[in-house]
């Protein structure tokens, strides 16, 4: 062992026949068992999360979905594939309610009012 009065550590030698087992160690190759069974573990995990997932969206989107206020909301309606429905328009002038009539317009994706 040598110690240098510059250095806050302590030089050690490695232990007999160290450097050549590691040398072995580092030039076999590694056991595949390990591996497959991670892997195979982490395959296993993703198929009952996507299981579990797809159970929990069946039941929140199928037949009683109405029930849900999130899932009937309007906002929605692109998200989950369903067509937008046309939300009454509510305007106000100086915090009062004001009439609107709907003009006819070219694009069916457009709608025009006019405020009376």
């Amino acid at each position: 062992m040598q110690n240098d009065p510059e250095s806050p550590f302590e030089l050690l030698d490695p232990p007999p026949g160290g450097v050549e087992r590691i040398r072995s160690r580092m030039a076999a190759p590694e056991p595949v068992r390990g591996r497959l069974a991670v892997a195979g573990a982490g395959v296993a995990a993703l198929a009952v999360l996507g299981a579990l997932l797809a159970v929990v969206f069946n039941q929140r989107v199928g037949p009683d979905a109405g029930d849900n206020a999130i899932v009937a909301s309007h906002e929605l309606d692109r998200l989950l594939g369903r067509g937008a429905q046309p939300v009454p328009l509510t305007v106000e002038r100086d915090g009062q309610p004001v009439q609107t009539e709907e003009l006819p317009s070219a694009d069916p994706r457009v709608r025009i009012y006019q405020v009376l």
